[in-house]
């Protein structure tokens, strides 16, 4: 890091000026949102209103690329409500799909844009720092939102 190396030469007006700049782009960097990524880290989760009754679309994308969408359903299974914890688990935990073309990435990440840019989108965008490590509780709030509202009066059993 260049300020480091002109405060070991003792070039300490250069150092501070360095500092400053470095300060700068860390105030720019924290204004951007959440899809202004490198397209290999981009990952997250859309969570929309499903037009299954009683139900979340997951929409996951991973590197820049939309999965297959799954369902998460709020049906009482045996009589018992099934933790919703235990169901998302359960579907994250399914490989990626094959990775496309750049051509596709461009199209995905389009749609992706238009969808999260939107004055009409319906749902919520949730980040991914890692795929491997999805911020279950986050998860769970983010879809408890999207289904109260479209849902009133469901029950979604953390």
């Amino acid at each position: 890091m260049p300020r480091d190396r002109y405060s070991e030469e003792m070039l300490f007006e250069e150092a501070a000026r360095q500092h400053k700049r470095m300060e700068k782009v860390q105030e720019v960097l924290k204004l951007r949102d959440d899809l202004a990524r490198d397209i290999d880290n981009l990952h997250g989760v859309a969570i929309t209103p499903s037009a299954a009754a009683n139900a979340v679309e997951l929409w996951i994308v991973r590197e820049g690329y939309w999965q297959t969408p799954r369902r998460l359903s709020f049906e009482i299974q045996e009589g018992k409500p099934v933790s919703l914890d235990g169901k998302l688990r359960e579907l994250l935990n399914v490989p990626a799909n094959r990775s496309p073309s750049m051509r596709e990435r461009q199209e995905y990440l389009a749609l992706l844009a238009r969808w999260y840019y939107s004055s009409w989108r319906d749902g919520e965008w949730l980040p991914i720092e890692s795929p491997d490590q999805p911020p279950y509780r986050k998860l769970v709030h983010a879809i408890s939102r999207v289904a109260r509202r479209e849902m009133p009066g469901v029950e979604t059993n953390r």
